[in-house]
């Protein structure tokens, strides 16, 4: 049995991923490593990898022109975005998301060896990325401030290594809103 066949399944089966609506994008770090700069005080301050990442997501839209970008965070070891396909969106998220991934790790390579950014092992995202279709304005309220609260509660973030024993339950809050 192959990894790949145990693999538990991200998207949606028989979903179009190109359909018009709003999708809700995490992307985290390979081996959860902090690369894109530190939370102080509930503020997320950006390192010059960082602002590399939040540049790429601003170029999205160039790149996709029938997607709209909307909230985003870059946190010490991961990415929250939200993205609008729009009514004649012909490139579904995969292929966005791979564009940002593919972008982003080649910047960043470009950073450790010109600029001293500290290195990665082997990937600089994990294989996969976590997205959720918002279905309705309950849950696109929540996802927004989410993103916007993130820096805020990142010692509840279970993404954060050293996150408090209490941490946010976003899939559960997310489920009981659609």
């Amino acid at each position: 049995m192959t990894n790949d066949s145990i693999r538990k399944k991200m998207r949606f089966p028989d979903f179009d991923y190109a359909a018009q609506g709003c999708y809700f994008i995490t992307i985290v770090t390979h081996q959860r490593l902090c690369l894109f700069g530190f939370i102080h005080e509930g503020n997320m301050i950006l390192n010059e990898a960082g602002v590399m990442i939040n540049n790429y997501y601003q170029s999205i839209e160039e790149r996709f022109p029938k997607v709209t970008i909307m909230e985003s965070v870059v946190m010490p070891n991961h990415f929250h975005c939200m993205i609008f396909c729009n009514k004649d969106n012909t490139d579904d998220i995969p292929k966005i998301i791979d564009y940002f991934k593919s972008s982003t790790t080649d910047a960043y390579i470009h950073g450790v060896k010109e600029k001293g950014w500290r290195p990665f092992h082997q990937h600089l995202w994990q294989r996969t990325y976590w997205d959720d279709i918002i279905w309705n304005g309950r849950q696109f309220e929540f996802v927004k401030n989410y993103i916007a609260l993130n820096p805020y509660r990142w010692q509840k973030d279970n993404i954060n290594v050293q996150h408090d024993i209490d941490v946010d339950h976003i899939l559960w809050k997310l489920k009981t809103l659609r």
